[in-house]
């Protein structure tokens, strides 16, 4: 089974349900025009902006594009509609799902939806810096990913099901360098991850895949595929809405906090019940002690330690990297060309000797941001550039 599919049309595909469940990352092409819901979408959103920010704004953002929606609207106002398109998304999420996750499964209409869905306003990075707190409480509330750069994670361990399906849909154009990552060859691994559900600083990623999508493309992948979001360093918003789904009941591996609602209740006149199957788990009543507890003991941050220095440097790979000491590393460019550099990225202190190195640029494995290996400066100008030091051979390692 190839790890990556391309498809036009989800209903003539076989077994699709189980080779996303068996790992598989398929990108469906045009998939929410096919089941009738790109231009629903798309008018609500333009709703949203129109009560929210005026008429006027509305039909500017419908002339320019949600990508150009930095354009037009002040970047402290993206948290407020956001928030407003979170609840008009969540109430028309059972009708949606109902149409999609047909369209798509080959007519499959028995499933678990999380209540809430994602709204994912990703501006440019470099136009948020004088909205910064506005961006931070929204985070506070609706977690990582939504207007802020994801790092590599696994759903589970945030505290959602192991046995799920993102469904991760462009309403905008999403290119690489603001959109989503996956790090497939980290599917089968056991990577460590703190407290916060984040990964410990020191474990070594791959380079991970991006995806160029069109307004109502989606891409299908496994809950407990390692993923992420770049650092949007592109002139473009993507906006993005995403789903979680089981087909089985949902299984929580650690907490149980988020509410999934079952398919064959919603919408009828018993779905004020549609959110019990999925609670009535050992789970969520272990959840609910462990929050009690947790409110009652004060938290502890954890350390994390980073990767011992590497003490030989011979023999090192075109396009590796080594660290060198507790804050310094080095990568070898090309046959001839070494760069040492600091440890931590500029943006949140990712250990960059766990990164990789593309197109000839250092890459952040967290939020797959390049930097020049000549000047240190990454595409956001509002970061201050790495310290680089360009050198013909190896540095001497500690």
């Amino acid at each position: 089974m190839s790890w990556l599919s391309e498809i036009l049309d989800p209903a003539s595909e076989q077994n699709l349900k189980d080779r996303v469940l068996a790992g598989e990352v398929v990108v469906v092409r045009g998939g929410l025009q096919k089941a009738g819901l790109l231009e629903p979408i798309l008018d609500l959103s333009f709703e949203a902006v129109s009560d929210v920010l005026g008429p006027e704004t509305a039909a500017a953002v419908k002339e320019k594009g949600f990508e150009r929606i930095h354009e037009v609207v002040a970047a402290h106002d993206i948290p407020r509609l956001t928030d407003e398109l979170y609840d008009r998304v969540n109430a028309r999420a059972p009708k949606d799902l109902a149409a999609l996750i047909p369209a798509t499964f080959n007519g499959e209409d028995r499933y678990y939806y999380e209540t809430s869905p994602n709204v994912r306003f990703h501006v440019p990075f470099d136009t948020t810096q004088n909205d910064r707190a506005a961006f931070n409480d929204f985070r506070q509330k609706h977690g990582e990913g939504k207007l802020t750069a994801h790092g590599p994670h696994r759903d589970s361990w945030l505290d959602c099901p192991d046995n799920g399906i993102n469904i991760w849909i462009a309403i905008g154009r999403v290119q690489r360098g603001n959109g989503l990552t996956v790090y497939r060859n980290e599917y089968d691994g056991h990577q460590r991850y703190t407290g916060m559900g984040n990964i410990a600083r020191d474990e070594k990623l791959s380079e991970p895949f991006t995806f160029d999508l069109e307004p109502g493309d989606f891409v299908l992948f496994h809950t407990d595929q390692l993923h992420g979001s770049a650092l949007n360093y592109t002139d473009e918003t993507r906006f993005v809405i995403s789903y979680r789904m089981t087909f089985d009941r949902p299984h929580f591996p650690n907490g149980h906090y988020h509410s999934y609602s079952y398919s064959g209740l919603a919408g009828g006149p018993l779905s004020a019940a549609a959110r019990l199957p999925a609670l009535l788990q050992p789970s969520y009543l272990r959840s609910f002690g462990e929050r009690v507890v947790e409110k009652l003991r004060p938290s502890k941050a954890k350390r994390i330690e980073l990767t011992p220095a590497a003490k030989d440097l011979s023999g090192m790979r075109v396009g590796e990297i080594r660290p060198t000491d507790a804050k310094t590393c080095v990568a070898r460019i090309g046959e001839d060309e070494f760069v040492s550099f600091d440890r931590r990225c500029p943006h949140q202190g990712a250990d960059l000797a766990m990164g990789y190195v593309a197109d000839g640029r250092i890459v952040c494995p967290w939020h797959n941001l390049p930097f020049d290996p000549e000047t240190g400066q990454s595409p956001c100008q509002s970061l201050r550039s790495l310290n680089v030091r360009v050198a013909d051979s190896p540095p001497a390692s500690a």
